[in-house]
């Protein structure tokens, strides 16, 4: 999927079933069932035969994932299991809408790190750079990936900006009055 296509919270359908992205507002309800998932599909394709092995060891949460980002409840997604490749096809849907998350990436930091952080961090560091904390709950978790590694992008552009202006006024001081006198004029 692409960048607008997570940005702009776009849904797939499926006949008549639509599939949505994952919004951060139900993502404590949906990595409840998705996270062993991800584990059971973690650097494998989406074929018929990993799809069947994963419905056979997680049915229950691959059912209840379903639930989280369609309008079928669970009666009737089990009803839809009877034909197997309808089923397969749709949570391929699911999976491939969704692979945002389901997309393994190598950690940048240490364990130690990654554990200090919570999700409220995130959300604290979106704020600060001019989000609001309700929209940031009613975006997928595409966009919330997306926008965390764009702001910090930025943030880290914004310290190396800083730290030339600091390098720039100790070694040529005449510049850096003309340099801030251009910054600040209209």
């Amino acid at each position: 999927m692409n960048d607008f296509f997570l940005a702009t919270n776009r849904s797939i359908p499926f006949d008549d079933i639509e599939v949505r992205q994952i919004q951060i507002k139900d993502f404590d309800l949906w990595l409840a069932h998705a996270e062993p998932i991800k584990s059971f599909i973690k650097d494998q394709n989406h074929s018929d035969e990993i799809l069947t092995e994963l419905f056979k060891a997680h049915a229950a949460q691959v059912i209840s994932m379903i639930v989280c980002v369609t309008d079928l409840g669970s009666d009737a997604l089990i009803k839809l299991a009877e034909d197997e490749q309808y089923f397969k096809n749709l949570l391929k849907v699911v999976l491939l809408i969704n692979q945002a998350y389901f997309k393994y990436e190598k950690p940048k930091r240490s364990v130690k790190q990654a554990t200090e952080s919570t999700w409220f961090d995130s959300f604290q560091f979106l704020v600060s750079m001019g989000h609001q904390h309700s929209e940031i709950m009613q975006m997928t978790y595409g966009a919330f990936q997306g926008y965390v590694k764009a702001s910090n992008k930025l943030y880290k552009q914004g310290i190396f900006n800083a730290a030339i202006a600091a390098r720039v006024a100790q070694t040529d001081k005449k510049g850096f009055e003309s340099f801030k006198k251009e910054m600040v004029s209209d």
